[in-house]
């Protein structure tokens, strides 16, 4: 928003000469294009000032004894504009022009209250509560620092325009994560409707066949209005500084409201007044439990038939087979892993195969060819996992996470950012292959860091090692401002016998979790194990062997295995005046306890395992 002439509070309607009054005029448009250059950030701190000096140097030599108040005034307002522009300059470091939109907007709800008949009667002692003031939207709001911005006029001591603390604000809170909405304050309560299970049994039909049925559950859930607050008491000296009590405002409230909502939105149990939070929300997984345990499992009787895929046999001489299950399987995503078990005639069912879903009750296996009519379906078993297990060779942290997105990519469900403690995002950034060069996992766009193509959000509310991935938009959750955060000031008994007046601040929040499906919250070393694919090379011993060494020939064969078989073994001993070793042959040579040693390689890795020989 522009300054305009009015702004500045001068009146020329009193200035009875026209020369005068054209002069003061064209000064005080001097004055609104400098500070409008100013607030566009056209001109720098040290301009507007020069400009400025220059318009006092105008004033002084016209007339001084006609405009010598004039004069002074404009000084005072020159300071004035200057302490302005620092806090405006401040605002813009933090956040931009924005911030200052934000500022402009709280200082104008501020001055509301201030100016207020019901605070005026308050800080007069006429009434015990000044009522409620509302519409301070902390969501519009910047934190500020609280150093280096008290500029009170009302003091008992000569004060520094200083106010300092250890306990700075946090950078980001969940609520700038996840989509806010407003809330209705007409209904306390959010219900929406989730669909529990379903059947999508589409099939193809003949002209006048009959169409296969599909059926639907459904639910309706409630999510209840949360209420949120706390109070601080305020010396009275301090209630009549407008600027300090601002700064308390901005800089305190906000955040210790926000810091309840952070900890709530993230680890609450929902029981009593506490919100359900993401982490405990029924259906939030780890990603590494999910491509770990299984996705379904079916028992005897859970397969229904196993029959030849024949759309044209002429044509397809190995059409594949077409597996039907007892129940609907809506779980079963296509890409995942199936594994049946006890096929009798098919034996060739009873193996692992990607999963090619044709609706929920059938899949089909394109690689087999019915054998002849399975009899023992009633006895098929079968078992889904996620295709991500155990899937990728010596991963790193960004093969994690991009494996996690991977995951959680299904259906409407696409994760928008991963949520990491800034030690986490350190570690990563700094991993190194195995000449000790930086990988890069990290990239920086434009101030934003992204892993796997997606936004970090660094949040130190997350536990170090921790991750929380997901799509953050309002289709999977959202946090609705029922009523926004809202003042009052009240005294009672024990805060008059303290000259204290107490500030109340409270918010009503509701925050439904519509898609606990997607989200995920885990840990990241126990992620890369899942996903870490096993070696083709493996070397296992007997832990234990006892030999002789009276003669020299006393000797004992140790049982040991390898993978792939047939794996060349090196073999040492931890003592040869004791035992030696070749080819897994044990050679007593004096009393004692040796430890034998074998492993075999891949060429970049040793595989290793160890037996204890007692020489007796």
């Amino acid at each position: 928003m522009k300054v305009k002439k009015s702004d500045f509070g001068y009146t020329l309607e009193n200035i009875k000469d026209a020369e005068q009054k054209s002069f003061m005029d064209n000064i005080l448009g001097s004055m609104v294009e400098v500070v409008n250059k100013a607030n566009e950030g056209l001109i720098t701190k040290d301009d507007m000032e020069a400009q400025f000096n220059a318009i006092n140097d105008k004033l002084k030599g016209y007339d001084a004894e006609k405009f010598a108040q004039i004069v002074k005034d404009n000084e005072e307002l020159r300071e004035m504009l200057k302490k302005s522009m620092e806090v405006i300059a401040k605002a813009q470091e933090r956040g931009g022009s924005a911030a200052v939109d934000r500022i402009s907007r709280l200082t104008e709800k501020l001055n509301e209250m201030y100016d207020s008949e019901k605070f005026k009667d308050f800080i007069e002692g006429h009434t015990r509560k000044s009522g409620v003031f509302t519409g301070f939207s902390m969501k519009d709001i910047t934190p500020v620092s609280m150093t280096d911005d008290y500029t009170g006029s009302i003091l008992i001591t000569q004060q520094q325009n200083r106010v300092v603390s250890k306990y700075g604000p946090k950078k980001l809170h969940m609520r700038d994560v996840i989509t806010s909405l407003a809330g209705d304050p007409a209904f306390p309560n959010l219900a929406y409707t989730e669909i529990e299970s379903m059947d999508r049994n589409a099939r193809y039909a003949t002209e006048n066949g009959r169409l296969s049925q599909s059926h639907i559950k459904v639910k309706e859930n409630t999510v209840a209005v949360k209420r949120l607050g706390t109070y601080l008491p305020i010396s009275k000296r301090m209630l009549k500084s407008r600027a300090y009590i601002q700064s308390w405002i901005v800089a305190m409230l906000p955040e210790a409201v926000y810091r309840a909502e952070d900890w709530n939105i993230l680890f609450g149990d929902g029981n009593g007044e506490n919100l359900d939070g993401i982490v405990n929300k029924n259906g939030v997984k780890s990603i590494e439990s999910i491509i770990t345990e299984s996705v379904v499992s079916g028992s005897a009787g859970s397969v229904s038939a196993v029959a030849a895929y024949t759309l044209d046999a002429s044509n397809n001489p190995n059409p594949g087979i077409v597996v039907s299950f007892t129940n609907p399987q809506p779980d079963i995503i296509d890409g995942m892993k199936i594994t049946f078990a006890n096929a009798v005639v098919n034996t060739g069912l009873n193996a692992t195969f990607d999963v090619i879903k044709m609706n929920d009750r059938q899949i089909l296996i394109p690689s087999l060819t019915l054998s002849g009519t399975e009899t023992g379906v009633a006895s098929m078993t079968f078992n889904v996992k996620n295709s991500g297990f155990q899937s990728i060779d010596e991963p790193n942290s960004y093969d994690a996470i991009k494996t996690a997105f991977a995951v959680m990519t299904y259906a409407e469900f696409k994760p928008t950012a991963i949520v990491l403690n800034p030690i986490t995002v350190n570690m990563i950034e700094a991993e190194k292959d195995t000449l000790g060069r930086n990988l890069g996992l990290i990239v920086d766009n434009g101030g934003v860091k992204y892993i796997a193509g997606r936004p970090i959000i660094e949040y130190d509310g997350i536990p170090a090692g921790k991750y929380l991935l997901g799509d953050f938009s309002a289709a999977a959750t959202a946090l609705v401002d029922y009523t926004n955060l809202s003042l009052e000031w009240a005294e009672d008994v024990e805060s008059k016998l303290t000259n204290q007046v107490i500030l109340i601040a409270q918010e009503e929040i509701i925050f439904p979790i519509y898609n606990p499906w997607a989200f995920a919250y885990g840990d990241l070393a126990t992620l890369k194990l899942a996903i870490t694919k096993p070696s083709d090379y493996d070397f296992r011993v007997q832990p234990t062997a006892t030999v002789g060494h009276t003669d020299g020939s006393n000797t004992v064969e140790l049982s040991y295995t390898t993978k792939p078989l047939g794996a060349q073994v090196t073999w040492t001993s931890s003592d040869d005046t004791k035992a030696t070793v070749s080819n897994g042959v044990v050679t007593g040579k004096s009393a004692g306890t040796v430890v034998i040693t074998g492993s075999v390689s891949d060429g970049t890795n040793t595989y290793t395992d160890v037996c204890v020989v007692t020489v007796s």
